[in-house]
């Protein structure tokens, strides 16, 4: 019997047609979700941006109703330490990226201050599980539960190396009263403990450090073709490659406010630790351990120790600190990461690559870390699902399956096939461009896998590298450290092993003496390790400060009311009544909007940070009341007196210049007989440059190739053609000097102050009429007595209130210089030009320590007080006059 299957199989295809129609109505129904992500393009040059970009188009048409848009937000100067704080500006401005980019080091802050929604229940539902108080399992446990699904070893394996975990899943911060938690309000069906684990991100391509070298200046050098396999083969290396006349240098590792992450390796090939758990769980710095004092040893060796290089000149560096003297810099090795799925898109035959070299005790370790993303989680709520849903979604694809085998496609398609990672390569059906691959990278990446150790991740190690770069710093610029090295070395070419010793021991003391020191700090400030008694003596310091404060306040505004009391500025013959507000209802209807506006934007602060210094308070308005300890903690905080200190000397060194340039400028531009305006526009050209690029003139000119250092050695270059001088040029970084830094930073801020307070005070001068100088001509005086006792006199109400105005603006905003130009530093150990300013600024949006950045500026606020009420005196008896002598 033939059966007629026509029928039914033309229903089915209707059936499965209706069906696709129906579900692509329902996604163009949806409507447009704009997603503010991190990882979106926002360009195509490059084929790794060229790789972004098709797998975000092809993420737009599986999810047309998704639009992600590139949230990368406002760029600052100062690296790494301001980078962090980005992110942390948009929450406060309330535009937060809803895909946001999270670190390693960044991730525990991110989870403490509740930033991020947790992933766990979307991985479930990924891999289609729904695992029954998973939260309340340990890790290992809850692995086994995920490793159940058949998708789990496409969605979850490859893109989560086993490192990656004990940095995503981390403790809940809202402990039992998780807000998640259905019992708690939220969406999902579990029951949570006081400990329990949230998913809190999602790795998007996993990294660890090699060794990169440069192959065309190995073997002009002569040297083989592999990087060094030891520390000492390393710097042996290294100096043969060095030759700064030709701008070629062993090693690339800027001196700068990250100098602590650029030499991870030879702290981690030591068997040392930035930061780590001690036996009870806790978090503390190691960085003065003897593997730390060890592999710091090394890298002050790397800077100071001098050598013979290729021309036989005696040369003191193999590293390249970011100073040149112009033109192309060649710099043979450096430290960089390779990515899980691409090795790196340079040239094999001019560029390879391998493992770091073996530490001291013939140990490797390299730091392992990754990209990874969460979800905002000010995206909780009903209302925001459909969000928070496609952010996931944004997550789950950036470097998913799908994402990995477009960006295969699009290197291979560009003739990149052979920097792509084997696996890859296999996964996207290229499998005979895997023989292509350079030769031993694959091994190299494995070895670099295996031995690599997760960059630091504890309490609040967002600003672990700025803590103990201050100490490798202060090592680099410690006299007594380098004096040890030289003369270590010396006592070696001269065969004396046993002075060598003593000489590397007196280095490894020093350096041990400073590292402790700055750790001792970072415990105290960054882990904010405490004894109980301690803490109880603090806080009873800070309530009798914090009083004293308020007693301060409340005298010197009652001493302001009476100076401007309005009985004694009222006019003897008007009517009685201390406001008038019949008589002057027009002045006072004027100054309603002035007024509003003065208490909306600067009284409204204040009283918000009077109470914010009383609490722990979180950007995303999370606070808990904690009374004395903001203010405990900066009392007791050294860098913060220090930074007053250092404020203070330059702002006594401003008065001493700057204050009184323009000045001295305005009575000789006075005197001068001819061209006034042209020399007027000449000094006052330097106020029409942005600040920025002031800055970042002078900053060139300090350099160790820059105009300070040519000017010079254009002197030395002439001194050396007398008989029997051989001086050596100089190549001094004036900004790294402890002892100069600080002149540094003040020479700029004069130079372009001086015109603009120059013609304020030509415009006084103006004032003094002409016939006293007149009768001081006829009287016999000189230049100097008319100044000192005709102009001065004249104008000195002006200068007692710019005086006063000047102080107290060169006390608060001293910062803004020092944060492009030093980022604080040096330290010994502590910044030289980190100012007040620069200090609350930090704490606040660098430490996420709201709390006692207002508390520390609250401290200031009452040290200037005084100033401004000895101005409002100096105002209030002051007459002023129109031209035509009308009061």
């Amino acid at each position: 019997m033939v059966r007629n299957f026509s029928i039914p199989i033309a229903a089915l295809v209707l059936l499965v047609s209706w069906t696709n129609c129906t579900k692509a109505q329902d996604e163009s129904d949806k409507q447009t979700i704009k997603l503010r992500a991190w990882g979106v393009p926002t360009s195509s040059s490059g084929v790794s941006s060229l790789a972004n970009l098709r797998v975000l188009e092809e993420f737009q048409k599986k999810f047309p109703y998704i639009k992600p848009v590139s949230s990368t937000g406002i760029r600052m100067p100062g690296g790494s330490r301001t980078m962090n704080m980005v992110p942390l500006m948009q929450i406060a401005g309330d535009i937060p990226a809803h895909v946001m980019y999270v670190n390693f080091r960044q991730s525990d802050t991110y989870i403490r201050n509740k930033f991020l929604y947790p992933l766990d229940k979307y991985i479930e539902k990924t891999l289609g599980l729904d695992i029954t108080n998973g939260q309340n399992m340990e890790l290992d446990e809850y692995l086994a539960e995920l490793a159940k699904s058949p998708e789990y070893e496409t969605e979850i394996e490859p893109r989560i190396p086993h490192q990656c975990w004990e940095v995503m899943r981390r403790e809940c911060p809202y402990k039992e009263k998780c807000l998640f938690a259905k019992v708690n309000g939220g969406q999902w069906e579990f029951d949570p403990t006081e400990k329990h684990y949230h998913v809190w991100a999602f790795p998007q391509g996993p990294l660890v450090t090699a060794l990169l070298y440069r192959k065309d200046l190995f073997h002009e050098a002569g040297l083989p073709d592999r990087v060094p396999r030891t520390n000492e083969e390393f710097f042996e290396f290294a100096k043969k490659l060095t030759n700064p006349a030709e701008n070629r240098f062993g090693v690339n590792m800027p001196l700068d406010e990250v100098l602590s992450y650029r030499t991870l390796s030879f702290l981690y090939s030591a068997g040392g630790r930035l930061v780590d758990r001690d036996e009870n769980g806790e978090w503390r710095c190691l960085f003065d351990s003897p593997e730390a004092v060890e592999a710091y040893f090394f890298v002050a060796r790397l800077v100071h120790e001098p050598f013979k290089g290729p021309d036989g000149k005696t040369m003191s560096s193999v590293v390249y600190s970011g100073e040149t003297r112009g033109g192309q810099v060649y710099v043979a090795m450096q430290f960089a990461n390779i990515d899980q799925r691409v090795f790196r898109n340079q040239d094999p035959n001019v560029m390879g690559f391998g493992p770091v070299p073996l530490g001291p005790t013939g140990k490797r370790g390299s730091e392992f870390n990754s990209r990874m993303t969460g979800i905002f989680a000010g995206l909780e709520g009903k209302d925001k699902e459909d969000i928070r849903d496609a952010a996931w979604e944004y997550i789950r694809f950036y470097d998913g399956p799908e994402a990995r085998k477009i960006r295969t496609k699009v290197y291979v398609e560009h003739g990149l096939g052979r920097f792509v990672q084997p696996d890859l390569l296999r996964a996207a059906g290229y499998e005979e461009y895997i023989r292509q691959i350079p030769k031993g990278w694959p091994e190299a990446y494995q070895e670099a896998l295996k031995t690599g150790v997760p960059e630091p991740y504890g309490k609040n190690c967002q600003n672990v590298y700025s803590y103990a770069s201050k100490g490798i710093n202060q090592i680099q610029t410690d006299k007594e450290v380098k004096e040890a090295i030289v003369a270590r070395k010396e006592a070696l070419d001269a065969g004396d092993a046993a002075l060598a010793a003593k000489w590397e021991g007196r280095a490894k003391e020093r350096i041990r003496d400073i590292l402790k020191v700055q750790v001792r700090i970072s415990n105290d400030k960054m882990l904010d390790i405490l004894e109980p008694t301690e803490r109880k003596k603090r806080n009873t310091v800070a309530t009798i400060v914090a009083v004293s404060i308020l007693v301060i306040f409340v005298l010197l505004f009652r001493k302001v009311f009476k100076v401007f009391d309005a009985a004694q500025l009222r006019d003897p013959g008007a009517p009685k009544g201390k406001w008038q507000f019949t008589r002057y209802k027009w002045a006072y209807l004027l100054l309603v909007v002035p007024v509003g506006s003065v208490i909306l934007w600067q009284y409204y602060p204040l009283a918000r940070g009077t109470v914010i210094s009383f609490q722990n308070y979180n950007i995303r308005g999370f606070y808990e009341w904690v009374g004395m300890a903001n203010f405990a903690s900066a009392l007791y905080d050294v860098e913060f007196w220090y930074s007053l200190w250092v404020t203070l000397k330059y702002a006594l060194l401003f008065m001493l210049f700057g204050f009184t340039a323009p000045i001295v400028l305005a009575f000789l531009l006075t005197e001068v007989p001819k061209g006034k305006i042209l020399y007027r526009t000449i000094y006052y050209l330097p106020a029409v440059l942005t600040g920025l690029i002031v800055i970042y003139l002078w900053k060139s000119f300090y350099g160790q190739y820059g105009m300070i250092n040519q000017a010079v050695n254009f002197f030395v270059h002439i001194l050396n053609w007398l008989p029997g001088v051989q001086l050596a040029e100089l190549h001094k970084n004036w900004l790294r000097d402890p002892q100069l830094a600080l002149i540094c930073i003040l020479l700029p801020a004069i130079w372009a102050g001086m015109g603009p307070g120059c013609l304020i005070y030509l415009a006084a001068l103006k004032t003094v009429p002409e016939e006293i100088y007149e009768a001081a001509d006829i009287d016999g005086a000189g230049i100097l007595h008319k100044v000192f006792y005709v102009a001065i006199p004249n104008i000195k109400a002006l200068i007692m209130i710019n005086f006063i105005g000047v102080m107290v603006a060169t006390m608060k905003g001293s910062g803004n210089m020092a944060l492009a130009m030093t980022g604080g530093g040096p330290y010994t150990p502590y910044g030289q030009t980190e100012f007040v300013g620069l200090k609350i600024f930090f704490q606040a949006f660098g430490y996420l320590r709201f709390g006692v950045a207002t508390a520390m500026a609250w401290i200031l606020g009452s040290m200037l007080v005084g100033f401004t009420v000895i101005q409002l005196q100096k105002l209030s008896k002051m007459e002023f006059k129109t031209a035509a002598g009308i009061k």
